[in-house]
């Protein structure tokens, strides 16, 4: 709501009221009739043309308001001063009185805001061109608010940060990552890429630090799809080689608990036979002709063999 604004609304209640208590009298009247009447047959032009300067002195009075929104830096510009007031700027805030017609307000955005710029190409150390995608946080430093608009005033006007953050602080950025990939070969910026990150970071602050603070700055780079194939290749080989390995020291591992399984057999056939043997031994210690005589008597079933012995023979048993 403007100040010209305010005072028209100010002089259109000022009137009302008048009219209303009727200690504003706009009229003039004509003599009274017989009956006392009075009919109005013109104006009163000296209160009137009171009225129209006071609506005209609103209408081209010079100043006007402003107040300055929270999280906004604001800049009081001087439009008469050298370098088309560019040179000549206040820093102000809450509520601003200014001459609309020699000055204005610009308010600058404080808060952090997060950019995702379109996908372009940037070309790596031996010409290898890359597909990027930068994302970002920034926002204007405070203490350089004032500055930044005399520098960058024209783009500024055209859209405000906007304008800015599209054109100007899109070149920067893009032109710093390309710039410090042009330092490294396509191998180093996949192998360190937070290290190339944080050379981007550090490019950008030297080139837009002054009025810019920049952080989370992502390149989301890609490499070349002849390079992407090359290096899932490579990670293909990679993961056959640590499977072979493995599976190498599976083998080892089973081989070597055959090894023990059959050390462990022959161990106990060894221990076994040993036991046979001992046992063998022990056996032929027991038998005598006495005890060999015995076993045949326990398995003689009583019953004489039928055979007819020649002259001389003996029996099975000898009877005594």
């Amino acid at each position: 709501m403007s100040l010209t604004f305010l005072l028209l609304l100010m002089i259109g209640v000022l009137v009302t009221i008048g009219i209303i208590t009727k200690k504003l009298d706009l009229l003039t009247y004509s003599e009274p009739d017989k009956n006392g009447n009075r009919k109005p047959n013109g104006f009163k032009w000296k209160p009137i043309t009171i009225i129209l300067l006071a609506v005209l002195a609103a209408l081209f009075q010079p100043m006007n308001y402003e107040v300055i929104s929270v999280g906004h830096k604001g800049l009081l510009i001087n439009l008469l001063g050298d370098k088309r007031g560019a040179s000549n700027t206040e820093e102000v805030s809450g509520v601003v009185f200014y001459n609309k017609y020699t000055q204005e307000i610009q308010e600058v955005p404080l808060d952090q805001r997060h950019i995702e710029y379109p996908e372009s190409i940037i070309v790596a150390k031996g010409g290898f061109p890359c597909p990027i995608k930068p994302s970002f946080n920034y926002s204007v430093k405070e203490s350089t608010a004032a500055d930044m608009f005399t520098n960058l005033r024209s783009t500024y006007k055209k859209g405000g940060l906007e304008a800015i953050q599209e054109g100007w602080l899109n070149n920067a950025i893009i032109g710093a990552i390309n710039d410090v990939a042009n330092r490294h070969s396509i191998d180093y910026l996949f192998n360190n890429r937070e290290t190339y990150e944080a050379e981007i970071l550090s490019e950008v602050n030297k080139r837009i630090g002054k009025w810019f603070l920049v952080s989370q700055l992502k390149t989301n780079i890609q490499p070349p799809k002849a390079i992407r194939q090359s290096i899932e290749d490579k990670a293909t080989a990679d993961a056959d080689a640590i499977k072979a390995e493995a599976q190498a020291r599976v083998a080892q591992a089973d081989a070597q608990r055959k090894i023990q399984l059959a050390k462990g057999d022959s161990a106990s056939l060894v221990i076994r036979a040993q036991a046979e043997a001992k046992a063998i031994s022990l056996k032929q210690q027991e038998i005598t002709p006495t005890y060999v005589e015995y076993q045949r008597v326990l398995k003689w079933d009583g019953v004489m063999p039928s055979t007819v012995l020649g002259s001389g023979s003996n029996t099975l048993l000898n009877v005594k």
